[in-house]
């Protein structure tokens, strides 16, 4: 029979040969380990994949988006800048028409001063005034002129006007080579032909006219003797 003898490098071995079962285990673990790593990696890597498409994706849109936007804005503008040019346009020839209208407007301001009556003699006084429906003055003035060629008697021509100082409907009466007279005045403001009937038409014309009296036009109107 043979006899092993014990020497340091045989208990080294065995030390060696006793630790090898738990480093084969403790390999196997870690080789678990690393299955389990690289599969780990490769889920990560896959999403890692699904991300970037799904960015690159988002990008492709994303620039689409921006460049319908550029387009609509580009479109937009050159609308605005069309009905600016329009408006321009529009405002340029309202405003030559405008113009045209008040040159016409003034040619016929001027024909109708040129046509205007002369000036009334200076008034004895407003003998009757009515009230239309909104307030503006209807009066009815006398107007007296003297003959300056009759020196042995007052001989007098008298004018009655009957004035709307709001629509400036006018009518008048005359009476020619009186003798004056209150008497004479007053025959003449109430001869239902004269007085009377001018009275009868300013109450009738108070009972409908809606006008209302323009300060600025009021001594034009009062000024001048209407047309016959």
């Amino acid at each position: 029979m043979y006899r092993i003898i014990s020497t340091s490098r045989l208990t080294e071995l065995e030390a060696h040969a006793s630790a090898l079962p738990m480093a084969r285990a403790q390999c196997d673990r870690a080789e678990k380990d690393l299955e389990k790593e690289k599969a780990r990696a490769a889920d990560l890597t896959a999403a890692l994949e699904t991300a970037n498409a799904q960015l690159a994706n988002l990008r492709k849109h994303t620039a689409a988006e921006i460049e319908l936007a550029r387009s609509a804005a580009q479109r937009t503008r050159q609308q605005t800048n069309t009905l600016i040019t329009e408006a321009q346009k529009r405002a340029k020839d309202i405003e030559f028409r405008a113009d045209a209208k008040v040159r016409e407007l003034r040619a016929e301001i001027e024909q109708l001063k040129a046509k205007l009556p002369d000036p009334l003699p200076d008034p004895q006084g407003v003998v009757a005034r009515y009230e239309n429906v909104v307030g503006a003055d209807i009066d009815l003035t006398l107007y007296v002129t003297e003959d300056p060629a009759v020196t042995w008697r007052k001989r007098v021509d008298l004018l009655l006007v009957l004035l709307c100082t709001g629509c400036g409907y006018r009518k008048e009466e005359t009476r020619d080579g009186v003798t004056d007279s209150p008497g004479a005045r007053r025959e003449f403001l109430n001869d239902p032909y004269d007085g009377a009937k001018l009275k009868r038409r300013a109450q009738e014309h108070a009972e409908t006219c809606r006008a209302v009296t323009l300060q600025h036009t009021l001594a034009s109107l009062r000024a001048i003797v209407p047309a016959t």
